[in-house]
């Protein structure tokens, strides 16, 4: 039974990966649209009823709903729950509602979605143009919220940088993944950098230095650091992350204490800018050189105290 009055006009549906294109998607149209975007922030503040949240939104809640789709997406836990959800509102309602937008290259869609609830031009268009084509979606179902404005048919799209659509393809690649591996290398040179650095200046000061191919650790009296790659066990060739631990000497085993760890995932800033990020949030973009010199001034200091 379809819902006349929504609480939402616009719901996304995403993997955690491509949490930023949603934000940057939602950024354009949550002055004109009410919408709804679970995000890593609610995750840690609230929300902890998370499953009925889902149910309610995707069931019930929102006129559309958005699914920036990749294959992966229905085979993690959350995305399951939204994809059940989804297609039990289309074998109630029809698909109408629902509007896909697909990252794969070449592009790759359930096969139960009619062509007409896909648009496949993100690479082509923007996000202007994924705004643009979400505006008209609304507007086919009915007015909206008091909130929606009108939708402006002369967008150029043609003029905005496609570099976060690239970012993504990239980011998905194998040479990505090369590229990756380089600045795990990099990463591991500026660390013993700091640490030559540092003992050249500072008299009876020496670090223990060891490095593999994809892990280095530093040992500074009772305390050591440790970066180390591992790929993902859902995708273990493109899905590969960088932890930092940071250990105290373990007072009755050979095994140290792990103190905290740290996940980073390899990212590209600007072209031929690479670094790493936190999660998925983008706004912490640390260069392996600032990230060397951080961890480094880490264990200085809690080996000094």
């Amino acid at each position: 039974m379809k819902i006349s009055n929504y609480k939402y006009d616009v719901a996304f549906a995403f993997l955690k990966k491509d949490e930023h294109l949603a934000n940057q998607i939602n950024d354009l149209i949550h002055d004109k649209l009410n919408t709804f975007l679970y995000s890593k922030k609610q995750e840690d503040r609230a929300l902890r009823n998370r499953d009925k949240v889902f149910f309610d939104v995707f069931a019930k809640q929102s006129r559309v709903v958005v699914v920036i789709y990749r294959s992966k997406w229905g085979t993690t836990p959350w995305t399951e729950i939204e994809e059940k959800l989804i297609r039990a509102r289309v074998s109630e309602e029809g698909e109408d509602f629902l509007l896909l937008i697909p990252l794969d290259n070449p592009p790759i869609t359930p096969k139960y979605l009619p062509k007409a609830q896909i648009w496949a031009d993100l690479t082509k268009s923007g996000i202007k143009g994924a705004v643009k084509a979400i505006e008209v979606k609304v507007r086919s179902l009915g007015q909206g919220s008091e909130k929606v404005l009108p939708i402006n048919l002369d967008i150029e799209n043609n003029s905005e940088p496609q570099f976060d659509v690239e970012r993504s393809k990239f980011l998905e690649s194998v040479k990505g993944l090369e590229i990756a591996r380089l600045e795990l290398k990099k990463l591991f040179t500026e660390l013993k950098k700091n640490k030559d650095k540092i003992e050249k200046v500072t008299k009876g000061l020496s670090f223990d230095y060891q490095q593999d191919e994809k892990s280095c650790t530093i040992y500074l009296k009772d305390y050591s650091i440790r970066f180390y790659m591992q790929p993902s066990k859902d995708n273990p060739v493109m899905d590969t992350y960088l932890y930092f631990e940071f250990q105290k000497k373990g007072s009755s085993s050979n095994e140290p204490q792990i103190l905290s760890v740290e996940q980073y995932h390899f990212e590209l800033k600007k072209i031929g800018e690479y670094g790493w990020i936190k999660e998925v949030d983008s706004n912490s973009f640390i260069s392996s050189k600032k990230l060397a010199e951080r961890s480094i001034n880490q264990l200085l200091d809690q080996a000094n105290n």
